[in-house]
């Protein structure tokens, strides 16, 4: 630091890095601030907070600078200041460089899934309703199309006396359940197994299907063919399939809304296949995202974590939300996309974490799924 004289008065003079440091925790405590009671922060409540060494001219400066370089923007003359969607940005980029979960809190997401995940016969499906749970946002997630993927196993699995969970692993490593009934205790699990992989592996689900309808059900008297073949339609079928929860708590923030802008988020969500194509997008970026910072060798991570704030999401519907999302992978395979959509003024750090989270035990859970049935 420099002193300079100035009519009598010396003035210090900061470091450029060191002034920028100081602009940045300011500009970090006001979002913070801003985001845990949504009320504008002035330049007395920052001086008075004491965290800051500086006097109230400095304050004012700073806050200048930082209308000036489009970070924080006056609803009212007189008034506090608010982030811009250009804040956000800032602050979250801040917070995934920074990004470390809390061991109580980390513990807390796994012990919360695992004791929901046992009662779940398709837990990729409801993970939305964990997600939405845990953050209080709308959570949603998104499952890929399998219909042309080629078939590296199949596998039966009975879990009561007339329950079973029917499993088809992809050459990829998509792995898809799809539960059944069926009455006669009497079938061969394990030979109707040995047989469909001799004759399915390495065709496509559409392919199996066609075989299925072809080669088995005419010579099949207990109708456990036609339950399989009609797994298959459905199967061939899917496709991108979306699934959201938690959409009453965009009500939950009603001040922050006006009420055209609750409407609107309403019908984009009600719009199924407007939404689902956002998020497909999304999920596109994301795998691009990935495969470039691969390149790069920046992470060995598969999965990225990816958050747009506001006007980021180039739609009027979510000019006020923050999207915050991550793919899944099993292997090499990047199978889908799982996040939350809250209110931009969010706790930021504990949606993330919860996001990685819970991202990383679907993978955890799809390997040891895979794992297991290379073993049957």
């Amino acid at each position: 630091m420099q002193q300079i004289a100035k009519k009598g008065v010396f003035m210090r003079i900061l470091k450029p890095e060191v002034a920028k440091e100081r602009k940045d925790k300011i500009l970090n405590w006001l979002i913070y601030n801003y985001i845990s009671n949504g009320k504008p922060v002035s330049s007395k409540e920052i001086f008075e907070s004491k965290i800051f060494n500086i006097s109230p001219a400095s304050i004012r400066n700073i806050l200048k600078e930082l209308d000036e370089e489009g970070y924080l923007e006056q609803v009212h003359t007189s008034g506090g200041r608010i982030p811009t969607d250009k804040a956000y940005r800032a602050y979250v980029d801040n917070l995934l460089n920074l990004q470390n979960l809390a061991e109580m809190e980390k513990e807390r997401v796994e012990l919360d899934y695992e004791r929901r995940i046992a009662d779940l016969d398709y837990f990729l499906k409801h993970t939305t309703k964990i997600l939405s749970d845990l953050t209080k946002k709308i959570g949603f997630s998104m499952v890929t199309d399998i219909s042309n993927e080629s078939i590296k196993r199949i596998d039966i699995v009975k879990v009561s006396s007339f329950n079973y969970i029917f499993i088809i692993v992809t050459q990829s490593g998509i792995i898809k359940h799809y539960p059944f009934t069926f009455k006669d205790s009497k079938i061969n699990v394990k030979n109707i197994v040995s047989v469909l992989n001799k004759r399915l592996k390495n065709n496509s689900i559409i392919e199996a299907k066609e075989m299925i309808l072809k080669d088995f059900i005419a010579k099949d008297s207990s109708g456990i063919y036609k339950i399989i073949y009609d797994i298959f339609v459905s199967a061939a079928r899917e496709d991108d399939e979306l699934f959201l929860e938690g959409l009453s708590s965009i009500y939950d923030d009603m001040e922050d809304f006006s009420p055209e802008e609750i409407r609107s988020m309403a019908r984009l969500l009600e719009e199924k296949e407007r939404f689902s194509q956002i998020i497909k997008e999304r999920f596109n970026e994301s795998l691009n995202k990935a495969k470039l910072i691969e390149s790069e060798g920046k992470t060995s991570k598969k999965h990225i974590i990816n958050v747009s704030v506001g006007s980021e999401n180039k739609i009027k519907e979510l000019n006020n939300f923050s999207l915050i999302t991550s793919s899944y992978c099993a292997g090499e395979k990047n199978l889908g996309l799982i996040g939350i959509i809250g209110h931009k003024r969010m706790e930021y750090p504990k949606v993330i974490s919860i996001v990685d989270s819970v991202s990383s035990m679907i993978e955890s859970i799809l390997s040891e799924w895979e794992e297991e049935s290379e073993d049957l």
